[in-house]
């Protein structure tokens, strides 16, 4: 009691208890010392043998408009590729600075929606998670061509335009998918938070985010599906989609998918707690891209063309090459690795407690005074 009597005297609840003891390794072994089946039912002991000051005034309610026009935030980021789409249509430099405002105005608004609703994330975030974000959508939208241009133009990489319009459409697909993850990241804070809730020991807890979270991944990943299939369907409206070869565009699609995936995957991390795993994953798609585009720079040394030689593998296929095979690879095996940390990490209970929910969950209800006393 008195080692973790700052976690019982702030708690609203037994289950914030539980989930700060989960947090500082006391298990349900370590509870049956105390006498306990399990650490909820020591956690329950806990918060009714804490006094606790006065409960305070509820604080006004914010602004309702506010509230209401939250989720039009995660809206701002489609503007940014719909103007990249705008682009694909356009030659030489009009397209360069078109392309170039839209990446921007996604990054930007990427970052400003990303403070406040099921997305934001408090203290701990590291300052340069913007730029990798930048990094990931500038190598989706100026890589392909980039990496062709190093290798040579042998590819059948065409210099103009150098955005195609499946790049630009895929781009404007996933972000048209910010508003659905949020929606699914707020779904999966409240139905976890219930089964915290619901759960009698942290083994059915678990047991029962488990399968919320692989709905949840894959509720987003169907969505960025859907949204790539529109954006490929839309192609014929496009001149220029007819000339580009099929195979190059699935790859395209594929790559958008898989950074889709991977940032949704960060930012749940990074929403419960988790924002050092989150930006070392988004940190190694981008080592994975930087190292691919600077193996085939090397490669260009007398002697060391052995060196471009797994990216040129890499890219080849029967039906053509395939440049977004390159950040597929890479976003998709950080976006796995993601998934296997989170599979463990959000499955704790001390993921979901309340100062990492404040913004994604209703909080859950405050037990009265007398419920208190009958315990």
């Amino acid at each position: 009691m008195y080692r973790h009597r700052d976690l019982c005297r702030d708690a609203v609840d037994p289950l914030e208890i539980a989930a700060g003891l989960e947090a500082h390794g006391v298990t349900d072994r370590t509870a049956v010392r105390y006498r306990h089946r399990d650490v909820f039912s020591l956690a329950e002991e806990m918060y009714v043998r804490t006094r606790r000051p006065a409960a305070a005034p509820p604080a006004p309610a914010g602004p309702e408009p506010r509230t209401r026009l939250a989720p039009l935030a995660h809206l701002l980021p489609l503007g940014g590729g719909l103007l990249v789409l705008a682009a694909a249509g356009l030659d030489g430099r009009p397209q360069a600075a078109l392309t170039a405002a839209g990446v921007g105005w996604a990054v930007v608004a990427l970052v400003l929606g990303s403070q406040r609703g099921p997305l934001r994330v408090g203290a701990g975030l590291p300052a340069g998670a913007g730029l990798a974000v930048g990094w990931l959508l500038a190598y989706a939208v100026y890589g392909d061509w980039f990496l062709g241009e190093l290798l040579g133009g042998a590819t059948g990489v065409s210099r103009a335009p150098a955005v195609p319009y499946a790049t630009a459409a895929a781009l404007a697909g996933l972000t048209a998918a910010v508003l659905p993850a949020a929606a699914v990241a707020r779904w999966f804070a409240a139905r976890a938070r219930g089964s915290l809730r619901d759960s009698r020991d942290l083994a059915e807890f678990r047991a029962r985010v488990r399968p919320l979270l692989a709905a949840a991944v894959a509720a987003v990943l169907a969505v960025l599906v859907a949204l790539q299939l529109v954006a490929a369907g839309a192609g014929p409206l496009f001149g220029r989609a007819a000339h580009e070869p099929a195979a190059a565009s699935a790859s395209t699609y594929a790559a958008a998918c898989a950074l889709g995936a991977l940032l949704f995957l960060a930012r749940l991390l990074a929403v419960h707690g988790f924002p050092r795993a989150a930006a070392y994953g988004v940190a190694a798609a981008c080592a994975a891209q930087a190292t691919a585009l600077l193996l085939v720079l090397a490669a260009r040394v007398p002697g060391l063309a052995a060196l471009g030689r797994p990216v040129e593998l890499l890219v080849a296929g029967p039906a053509g090459f395939r440049m977004a095979t390159v950040p597929a690879a890479a976003c998709g095996a950080a976006a796995l690795a993601l998934l296997a940390y989170a599979g463990r990490a959000l499955t704790r209970a001390s993921a979901h407690r309340k100062e990492h929910n404040e913004m994604t969950a209703p909080p859950l209800a405050t037990p009265s005074s007398d419920d208190g006393g009958a315990r």
